[in-house]
């Protein structure tokens, strides 16, 4: 912008009435005070003055930045595209295979962009009026009425990479066919996309449209393909983490592609996801996309319970003895057969186990199994098993119910404490601006640079960083480790104060299983026994 420009413009502010104006990048005048942008253009009334190179010289800086306002002519599900890009990088550094992004991300996402008609379909919506080119000039793909085959077309072999110009011969680069057309001719003026307004606009019964939500059960189907060692819980705790894009993910598109007005609503989210929320999207878009049943969950899999059960009791300081009793949980509910644990979308009855929520429930019904939980017999159990403790301290320490109960409960307060400060200090606003129009660019760009000014001169004077440090990404939240008197480890506890010799074996001294709704629980009650303890 250059005020010595535009000094001879002398014409009065219609908002605020000051005389104070400063030319934007595409020559019109804005007033310095209020950032009122005019439709009133600065002209180069006399040029036989410039010589005739530094006239082309003027030129072709000119047209370098006006192709570079202008961008690239792109769709929304071509942003879509990005993120999840973006998201498999961030999963790939987290330690998951590159398969799951060149092989079943990638052919997810293909079958949605068929599903839905967007592409590799004869007539794919947003065209336009145009004829639809996509893959016509690609033989192998000129069957429109096929679906793409599942995890067996790896015809191309990646998510297309922002920078690159190289791609594998009958791979396109873009899902939609690029327009000859200018973008004056084809993109909206209300969004960057070319299709951003008719995408939030659109309808359409039994089509399941992407949004930033839909792109991690999108992850979690490729992670649940692949049988890695990240549940959903993880999944999200990562994104909060700031190890996945989610939040304000549209930043890193490239420059060329320029997002505002109702692209906003599209990509901009103001929400941490939900467990819930993301669970049944996940059965909705598995659903969607008539995906067949997925590999089989078995023993030796991450996510069985019997695994999961020993992670969560290292994680939140149990007994290892307790791994023996969950596992007899597993095996005498069912919940550990392969038919329970897969996931089937096609299934009578489509859905998903929750691996992660199920082996907690595991774990909490051993307990009370054990100490009955309801705030008697556990704490009387705690008296004895302190007792001996104190006359026995050479041996075997039993497990202290109580003592558990008191280290974690400050284990677990202290991280809801820095849990809770990390989210009031997040920072929802993007470092890439949002802007409602291209009219507005200049105005909310001059004011986000306001931003940044004023939150580094309030950082400094109150000594403290803007932005939270980020973690370092880790499958366990609670590290416990043997000898540390703050935080007494229990994991070689042992649980004969809770048991008692019934022939061969040891049963629970507790013959009651206590529901907070109903009465205590007599006759039928499942028999826990744990032999040759």
């Amino acid at each position: 912008m250059d005020l010595e420009e535009a000094k001879e413009f002398k014409e009065r502010c219609t908002q605020c009435a000051a005389v104070s104006w400063g030319l934007t990048d595409e020559g019109k005048y804005y007033c310095t005070s209020c950032h009122n942008v005019t439709e009133r253009s600065k002209e180069v009334i006399n040029t036989g003055a410039i010589p005739n190179t530094k006239i082309q010289a003027i030129s072709r800086g000119l047209k370098r930045k006006r192709k570079l306002e202008k961008g690239w002519d792109w769709y929304v599900c071509e942003g879509f595209q990005q993120i999840l890009y973006q998201q498999a990088e961030a999963l790939k550094t987290l330690g998951v295979g590159p398969e799951l992004k060149n092989e079943v991300l990638h052919n997810f996402w293909k079958r949605y962009l068929q599903k839905s008609k967007q592409a590799y379909c004869k007539n794919p919506v947003y065209t336009s009026g145009r004829k639809a080119t996509v893959l016509e000039d690609n033989p192998s793909h000129s069957d429109w009425d096929s679906e793409p085959d599942l995890l067996s077309d790896f015809s191309c072999r990646s998510f297309v990479e922002s920078g690159t110009d190289s791609q594998p011969d009958g791979c396109p680069q873009k899902p939609f066919p690029i327009s000859k057309a200018s973008q004056s001719e084809t993109a909206s003026i209300c969004s960057g996309s070319l299709d951003g307004v008719e995408y939030s606009l659109r309808k359409e019964k039994g089509i399941v449209k992407m949004t930033v939500p839909r792109t991690l059960a999108f992850c979690y189907l490729s992670l649940l393909w692949q049988r890695e060692t990240i549940t959903l819980s993880d999944l999200l705790r990562f994104v909060e983490e700031g190890h996945i894009p989610y939040i304000n993910a549209f930043q890193h598109f490239p420059e060329e592609m320029k997002l505002y007005g109702r692209d906003k609503g599209i990509f901009a989210i103001e929400s941490w996801p939900a467990y819930e929320d993301i669970y049944k999207k996940i059965i909705e878009i598995a659903k969607f996309l008539d995906l067949p049943r997925f590999p089989d969950i078995t023993e030796d899999c991450y996510l069985h319970p019997n695994i999961l059960c020993m992670k969560y009791l290292m994680e939140v300081n149990l007994p290892d003895e307790m791994n023996d009793l969950t596992c007899q949980v597993v095996k005498m509910t069912g919940i550990g057969e392969v038919d329970f644990l897969t996931f089937d979308p096609i299934a009578k009855m489509a859905k998903t186990v929750k691996y992660d929520v199920q082996a907690v429930a595991v774990i909490v019904v051993v307990l009370k199994l054990l100490f009955l939980l309801d705030d008697n017999l556990e704490w009387t159990l705690s008296n004895i098993a302190e007792k001996y403790n104190e006359k026995n301290k050479e041996d075997k320490p039993w497990f202290d119910f109580r003592k558990w109960y008191q280290v974690m409960k400050r284990s677990v307060d202290e991280k809801k404490q820095k849990w809770e400060e990390a989210r009031a200090k997040y920072l929802w606003k993007s470092e890439k601006p949002l802007y409602h129009s291209s009219i507005d660019r200049a105005v909310v760009y001059k004011r986000r640079e306001m931003v940044v000014s004023l939150q580094k001169q309030f950082s400094t004077l109150v000594d403290s960083a803007p932005t939270v440090e980020k973690k370092s990404p880790s499958s366990f939240q609670f590290n416990w480790t043997e000898g540390d008197s703050a935080r007494t480890c229990f994991h070689g506890h042992g649980l004969q104060g809770i048991l008692k010799k019934k022939g061969q074996s040891m049963t629970t001294k507790n013959s009651l299983y206590w529901l907070s709704t109903q009465k205590f629980c007599r006759r039928k009650r499942a028999s826990l026994a744990i032999v040759n303890m």
